[in-house]
Parts: structure tokens; sequence; C-alpha cells
């Protein structure tokens, strides 16, 4: 599940807060909880708006007997339903989803891996990692060489493994010149095999990229 919260609501600006955008454009299915308040705020009918033009598929819990928004692919659950039919709802369509030729899956545990991306400078990864704090998702440690644009620089950092949504969350500080740059990484993964791992960021539609990740054999 994925959250953004709209903290400024500036009434002149036509376009969602960029965070909203980020995550419109990064999931894979709106949930949207419609009523009559809701079809009368101009807010919330422009994030309808645009995860239709992302080609999102949305779900749609009515609280009333307002219609809901039409235009792209819109499920409208029945009036009264609740947290337990909506789920069921989600996970029909996003595990319909899943099994139309790109799976979700895959295991991101301790131990070396490289990180490549197909960012058009090249980019590499070479990491360690650590623990997860008590078998948890995290977080553990980080620690390893950075490399980017034919630069290369030590990068310490720590990572975070969600196993039910299969994500893997990098946070790099990486020392290229005088001040470290700290980045945080969301990477799906696609699924792939004992050591080799496809995978796509979650920055939305901001510069979308695939990376390949293979874990180091040791000995």
């Amino acid at each position: 599940m994925r959250i953004a919260v709209d903290e400024v609501r500036e009434s002149a600006d036509p376009l969602p807060a960029e965070s909203v955008l980020q995550e419109l454009g990064a999931c894979d299915l709106v949930v949207l909880v419609w009523s009559r308040g809701a079809s009368r705020d101009r807010h919330v009918r422009e994030q309808c708006e645009y995860a239709a033009s992302f080609g999102k598929a949305c779900v749609v819990r009515p609280l009333d007997v307002t219609a809901p928004p039409g235009g792209g692919d819109v499920e409208r659950l029945p009036l009264g339903c609740g947290v337990r039919e909506v789920a069921a709802s989600v996970r029909r369509r996003l595990g319909a989803r899943a099994g139309d030729g790109f799976g979700y899956g895959g295991v991101v545990g301790p131990g070396s891996w490289t990180i490549e991306s197909d960012a058009r400078y090249g980019e590499s990864l070479t990491v360690e990692l650590g623990p997860l704090v008590d078998g948890s998702a995290g977080p553990g440690s980080l620690t390893g060489t950075h490399r980017r644009a034919g630069l290369e620089g030590r990068v310490v950092g720590c990572w975070r493994f969600g196993a039910a949504a299969s994500r893997l969350d990098p946070e790099p500080e990486s020392a290229f010149g005088l001040r470290p740059v700290r980045e945080v990484r969301r990477l799906q993964l696609l699924g792939g095999g004992d050591r080799f791992l496809a995978a796509e960021d979650l920055h939305g539609i901001a510069d979308p990229r695939r990376y390949r990740l293979t874990r180091e054999r040791r000995g």
C-alpha cells in the first residue's frame, strides 16, 4: 500500500502535490473512497483524472449513491461494502495483473550484491548487506562501492526488505566528492533466479529505470 499526503492544498495550483503525483505514477491500483463531498472536491477530481491518464486501475468504494468518475479501468463496489470486500477486490485484480506476464517476486537477503541500473550514464552498487535488525524488515547495514558516470566512491547506509511486497529499499550515502550524497531507492522485484533478480524503481513518473541484482558467491 502506498500513501501520499497533500500537506499544502494550493487552490490556485492546477496540479496535485508532487508527492501525490509520484505515488499515483508508482502504484499499480488506486482505491477511491467516493462520495458527494469527494465529487465536489477539485483536488480529488484532479487526482482521479491523473490516475486515469497514467492508466491506473481504480476500485471505488462508494459512501453514497453519487456516480463515480468515468473513464479508464474503474470497478465500483456495492454501496455499503466493507474493508474485506475492498481487500478482496484489490487482491483479485492485482493477482490477475501479476500473472499477466510480469509477476512480482524474489528475495534479497544479507550478503554481497551488485546492483546495476540501466541509466544512460552507467551506474552500479557493489555492496555488502548486513543482517537485518532482529531478522525483521530492517534496517540492516550497507557498505561498499558506488560507481556512476565514470566516478567511484565509497558508500555506506542501510537497507530494508519487505517480503510481502517483494520490495528492496536501499538508502546509500555515497562519497563522490567533499560532500556525501544520500539517496533513497525503492526497488520492486520482478522475479529471477537464485543469483539474478530483475527490478524496477518506484520513482513514479520521474526517470523510471530497470535494475539487475546479482548475488555474489563467496569462496
